[in-house]
């Protein structure tokens, strides 16, 4: 690894790829729209260096957590730099934003209550919200898989009234604005004409309540680092192409907030075969990864990645199964099948591609600690972001 020495198992983050899907975001808002705001999700991966970097970029920080708020707030996001979602909002930071002139998207009941209050408090203040809309998606898209059969639990029902009713609650309030919709795919299809519909959601209700709009936010959950799928010229070609259909490209802000799709392609978490084990026919190759590592939601089924071989594999045999598995004493830590290839040896390398999001900064601290972080600059030269966790990291905080 050029000059620096790390311990399998590691995560890998390329600047090279990661400026890549960065430039192609850009580029689509700019050339579709110009108006735009790039906000990152936090939760996708919240690894300080990442943070940092994309905050240089012009990313605003997107937030759903005190917590999170506070890492923004500590790595030097402007409060103005600051979109709160999420239907768990701290009041006082709720509070914060508003004044502070950030964007905070209303997501549940007490926060129309706290609203009130600020309203009364600030009678002077204009204070200007977002609303999340919650409607039926498997009515707009028949044809798409839903993330929960049940429906999403996110934001105000258009459907039975709920968003019309906090609309005209709203109204009530002399210096309160409804500035803003924000949408969001909960589809695992995650297709172009998904954001089209949302898309075309906001230009219905805009246009059914009057609403003179300052932004529209349609969140993320868009498909990024897979030729395979649609990337964000497609995505935002369809969203810029419904929403300039109604409104002014000049006066509304379209923002964006990717969070996989932008880490995803440029990261990847290297592991390194320790044994191979034959039990009554059967290989299992045991490796330094695990599911934990990749997998953390239990929510992936499969594991894109590559093998690089210590040695020359003229000499080695082909086998007819080979299962890849984990570094925990859990039977259910086996990631991935190989079928009639060539037999894995210790000191082989599995390394997983599109290891993003969901992965380095959600592993649970279970039997193995956080691995570390290498960052490959785009000149080839490699650091450290985050060291291995040990014990030291985590008995802090902790008594006995």
């Amino acid at each position: 690894m050029n000059n620096l020495t790390a311990k399998y198992p590691f995560y890998r983050i390329r600047e090279k790829e990661l400026l890549y899907d960065i430039s192609l975001l850009r580029e689509s808002l700019t050339e579709n729209w110009g108006n735009f705001i790039m906000g990152y999700s936090f939760k996708t991966n919240s690894l300080p260096w990442l943070l940092t970097y994309l905050r240089e970029q012009g990313f605003f920080a997107e937030v759903v957590s005190a917590e999170e708020y506070d890492l923004a707030h500590r790595l030097g996001f402007h409060g103005k730099h600051i979109i709160y979602n999420g239907p768990i909002k701290d009041k006082k930071i709720f509070e914060t934003v508003l004044i502070a002139g950030g964007y905070v998207n209303l997501d549940s009941s007490q926060e129309l209550a706290w609203l009130e209050e600020l309203s009364a408090l600030y009678p002077a203040r204009e204070l200007a919200v977002g609303l999340r809309v919650n409607c039926d998606i498997a009515a707009l898209c028949p044809d798409e898989d839903l993330a929960a059969a049940e429906g999403g639990r996110f934001g105000y029902c258009y459907e039975n009234g709920v968003l019309e009713s906090v609309i005209e609650r709203l109204r009530r309030l002399p210096n309160v604005t409804v500035a803003g919709l924000h949408l969001h795919s909960s589809t695992q299809s995650r297709t172009v004409q998904v954001y089209g519909a949302l898309a075309g959601m906001a230009v219905k209700i805009a246009r059914q309540y009057g609403l003179s709009l300052s932004y529209v936010d349609m969140g993320g959950g868009y498909f990024g680092g897979r030729s395979d799928k649609p990337d964000y010229r497609d995505y935002f070609r369809e969203i810029c192409r419904v929403l300039g259909s109604y409104f002014d490209k000049e006066k509304v802000t379209l923002i964006a907030e990717p969070g996989v799709s932008l880490i995803s392609r440029a990261a990847t978490f290297e592991t390194e075969v320790l044994d191979v084990k034959d039990i009554r026919g059967r290989k299992f190759v045991v490796t330094n990864g695990s599911r934990v590592n990749l997998n953390p939601l239990v929510t992936r089924h499969t594991y894109p990645h590559h093998i690089e071989y210590c040695s020359d594999v003229s000499g080695r045999k082909k086998e007819i199964s080979q299962w890849v598995c984990g570094s925990t004493c859990m039977e259910y830590d086996r990631l991935f099948e190989i079928v009639d290839d060539t037999a894995l040896s210790p000191g082989d390398k599995i390394i997983y591609d599109t290891a993003g999001g969901y992965t380095m900064c959600l592993n649970p601290l279970f039997i193995h600690y956080f691995p570390a972080v290498i960052i490959e600059k785009a000149d080839g030269s490699l650091f450290t972001a985050r060291q291995p966790w040990g014990n030291d990291e985590f008995l802090q905080k902790n008594y006995w």
